[in-house]
Parts: structure tokens; C-alpha cells; sequence
């Protein structure tokens, strides 16, 4: 009989900590057990959270009393999850790691430490084995796992069967970005109101430096070029939408590829969690559409089973006989987040970094 994980969420009350709580109701192993916050400590998680997605706050959450983060209070919780803001979450992660607790951060504070998983399980699973090296190393009896930038994820799953499968030149990315990537209050309106809002070079790099590494971390069928030989770039911006970040990338190939090919590639692509059947893992993690206006937005962040979880690309066309363009979607909040945490967990049970 599979055990009941117990969780608690850093950060409970924040836009990615609601995901965390309203996904993990409903999960058949993995519970919210703790809901940690910050200034609404003692009080009913329902009375003071802005549930600001799908449905209603489930009532056994409603009641649960928000609590400090403090390691010692949780006697009895299994693992963590951490959507703590930059700079906050590196300490605090790390306590929690040393005092035994199995981290999983949305924060990028870890992210590019060389023993630390920044993991998207269907293109890099087999990096897990980084958690034995992390212990030894820091003497550690818990660990810390990372999932990537919502945007580099965005930019990196439809990349991912390509890199795998051809001779892969470069990508240039732009992305459309949804208000909630800024967590709340997120942007003044005046910022956002009638304009387009650009996030600027370092935001930029970064997106660019997580992309890097999770090719660099793919499984490939083809032995050319190699990773540092591929040129990527990317524009970043952010729209006035709540959810769901739109890119559109131009894929150059070092030889004459075609965007039917390419299209299979995607269609076929699925991970670990597809072969184990993860609860949370999408049936097709590219989810494609041949409709000329979609994917959209508004109508296409919820895509896959579970809903959000999938990655809806679209409009593939040939530009030349070595470039190809496409556009994709991403719900930021649950696959750029939440869900893909959650994800993260379901592996690393299966691979006995968590009790079964």
C-alpha cells in the first residue's frame, strides 16, 4: 500500500503556493499537511489567502491555520515545497535540507549549484542522481531540487525533441508573458496598462542560461553539434494577461530540415513520467495544433490531462530549407510551477529519494 506523503508549502499564500494547494488536494499520495506564511501567521488559510485560480478554496484547506516556517514545527511532514522569492528562499531551503527535509524550489537561489538538480522530468530525470552526490557533499540528510524559470521551461520542452533528434544551429525566442510570472501584487498598472512591458537583458540571460543547461542535460539521438556550438538567444516581455506565457522561436538546423519531421519529433516526444505513468504527468507533454490562431492564450493554458500540464505549440511552419518557426504556450503557475514541482516529487519517489 503506497504511504501518504505529507507536504508543506513555503509561501502558502502567494500566487504559486495556491497552485500548490489546490493540485495537491486533490493528489492521491502527496497532501498539504503545513502552510507556512509570512504576517498571517494564527490565522485560517481560507480567510486571508486570494485564491486566485480555479474552483474554491477546498474547505479542509480553508480551515487549516496558517504557520511560521520553521522546521522544528513539522515533526511530521514528509518534504517541502518552496516557491519562495529570490534571496529569501536560499537560506531557508538550505536549513531545511540540513535539518533532513526533501526540498523542491521554484526559486532560482539554487538552481546552478553544480550538485543541484534543476530538473524538468521528462528532459533530464537521470540528473537526480546529483541529490547522493549533494548529500555527501554538504553532509546533508535532506537535499534541495529545483525546477527551471516558468519561461525557460516554455522555451526548453518544445526545444528539447529537437535538440534530441537534429543538427540543431541556434533558436532565437521571444516571449509574451502573463502577469502572474511577477507573483502579486505583481506590476503597477500603469506600467502594464496599454503597453508592453520588456524585462530586460538580465532576465533575458537567465532565460537563455536555463535553456543552455537543460539541452546540455538532454539524452540525444544525434552526436552533432554539441551544446556549447549552439547559439540561442531570447527577448523577454510581459502582457497584460493573468496566466500562460506565449513564445514564438525561430530553430535554425546546420543542414535541411523539415518542419514535418519536426513536427513528429514533437508528437512523439514523452519522458520518464509518461513510462511510469506519474499521476501528474501529461499523456503528451507537447501537445501540437494545426489551427492557424491557436494556440491563444485564453483558451489553451488548461491544455493536457492534468489540466495546464502540457505544452500546446503551434503554427510550425518551414521559413527556409533551414529554419523553421512555431509558437507555444505554457500555464506558467502549474507546469512552469507548481504542477511541474509536484511532478518532480512523483520521480523522485519512484526513484526512492522519498518514502513509497
Amino acid at each position: 500500500m503506497r504511504r501518504v506523503l505529507k507536504a508543506a508549502i513555503l509561501g502558502a499564500t502567494g500566487l504559486v503556493g495556491i497552485e500548490y494547494a489546490r493540485i495537491l488536494s486533490q493528489h492521491p499520495y502527496i497532501k498539504p499537511a503545513y502552510l507556512a506564511g509570512k504576517g498571517s501567521v494564527g490565522k485560517p488559510y481560507g480567510e486571508i489567502t486570494r485564491w486566485q485560480t480555479v474552483g474554491q478554496i477546498p474547505k479542509e484547506i480553508a480551515d487549516m491555520e496558517v504557520k511560521p516556517t520553521d522546521p522544528k514545527l513539522m515533526d511530521d511532514v514528509d518534504l517541502i515545497f518552496s516557491p519562495l522569492p529570490a534571496g529569501a528562499a536560499g537560506p531557508v531551503e538550505e536549513e531545511f535540507a540540513k535539518q533532513g527535509f526533501p526540498v523542491i524550489s521554484n526559486s532560482p537561489d539554487h538552481r546552478f549549484d553544480p550538485d543541484v538538480p534543476m530538473m524538468v522530468p521528462e528532459i533530464n530525470s537521470h540528473t537526480v542522481t546529483l541529490i547522493d552526490e549533494q548529500r555527501k557533499r554538504r553532509d546533508w540528510k535532506g537535499f534541495i531540487v529545483t525546477t527551471p524559470l516558468c519561461t525557460a521551461q516554455g522555451a526548453a520542452i518544445p526545444l528539447a525533441p529537437i535538440f534530441m533528434n537534429f543538427k540543431m544551429e541556434g533558436a532565437f525566442v521571444t516571449t509574451i508573458q502573463s502577469l502572474s510570472g511577477a507573483g502579486y501584487p505583481g506590476i503597477p498598472s500603469l506600467d502594464i496598462v496599454d503597453n508592453i512591458l520588456p524585462l530586460g537583458d538580465a532576465y533575458d540571460a537567465k532565460t537563455v542560461k536555463e535553456v543552455y543547461r537543460l539541452l546540455s542535460e538532454t539524452k540525444r539521438n544525434v552526436q552533432e553539434p554539441h551544446i556549447k556550438e549552439v547559439s540561442l538567444s531570447a527577448t523577454t516581455h510581459r502582457i497584460a494577461t493573468i496566466q500562460g506565457h506565449y513564445e514564438v522561436a525561430y530553430v535554425t538546423f546546420k543542414e535541411e530540415t523539415s518542419a514535418e519531421k519536426v513536427k513528429e519529433a514533437m508528437e512523439e516526444f514523452k519522458g520518464e513520467p509518461q513510462d511510469l505513468k506519474l499521476p501528474s504527468a501529461p499523456d503528451k507533454p507537447i501537445l501540437l495544433t494545426n489551427k492557424d490562431n491557436r494556440p491563444q492564450v485564453y483558451f489553451d493554458r488548461w491544455a493536457g490531462n492534468p489540466p495546464g500540464m502540457s505544452i500546446v505549440v503551434g503554427r510550425i511552419s518551414q521559413v527556409n530549407k533551414k529554419t523553421i518557426r512555431y509558437v507555444s504556450l505554457i500555464h506558467n503557475t502549474v507546469r512552469g510551477a507548481a504542477g511541474g514541482g509536484i511532478l518532480t516529487a512523483e520521480l523522485l519517489t519512484e526513484k526512492g529519494y522519498l518514502p513509497k
